[in-house]
């Protein structure tokens, strides 16, 4: 297995991923088209985030972690980078999904806790393969984030699961060293655990 750095040409196999491992999760609901433009802003942004993947010998992508080098401001910054890629998908999920694009716009705007700065980095997605569960890529895929973060200076990260039903996600993260920052409420009345870490 290697660890690399992913590219744009990595984009269709992420989305695919994510699909897969979140087909119940709001952001898969978008659609692919969705998925394909958040993907690529993100990978593209190569100064503001961290993305590396896990590959096959063959360089077939098993697993993708994904996140902001500092989460203040991230997405004020790649939607201003990618405008008119967004623009264009807010018009498609006006005339398709309306209501998920206001979800969307609730949740971007979300009021957090008064000690939350957002002066850390912030994991946005660990991704596996389901032909490859079990198999221990998480706990890499992690590693490899935090690794990368700590080359760029970085000495916290954090980030953001489902509180309900969610056990065996919340011990992985527990078990890594991550610990409760403060829990909220997502729009419509998701409850939400901030885990955070100092590496």
């Amino acid at each position: 297995m290697n660890i690399k750095e992913l590219n744009i040409s990595d984009v269709n196999a992420v989305v695919k991923i994510h699909q897969n491992a979140f087909s119940g999760f709001f952001l898969t609901q978008l659609g692919i088209k969705f998925l394909r433009v958040y993907y690529t802003s993100c990978i593209k942004s190569k100064l503001s985030t961290i993305a590396v993947g896990i590959f096959s010998p063959n360089d077939i992508l098993l697993g993708f972690s994904i996140g902001s080098v500092q989460s203040k401001g991230y997405y004020k910054t790649i939607l201003k980078d990618n405008f008119v890629d967004f623009f264009s998908i807010g018009l498609y999920l006006i005339f398709t999904k309306p209501l998920a694009l206001i979800r969307l716009s609730k949740n971007m705007n979300k009021i957090k806790q008064e000690s939350d700065d957002g002066l850390y980095c912030e994991l946005l997605s660990i991704g596996i393969d389901s032909s490859q569960k079990g198999k221990g890529h998480g706990t890499v895929l992690l590693e490899a984030f935090e690794t990368e973060a700590l080359k760029r200076g970085i000495k916290k990260i954090a980030l953001t699961t489902d509180f309900n039903n969610n056990n065996g996600v919340i011990a992985f993260y527990k078990k890594a060293r991550y610990k409760v920052f403060y829990e909220f409420i997502t729009y419509p009345n998701r409850k939400m655990y901030k885990f955070i870490k100092t590496l």
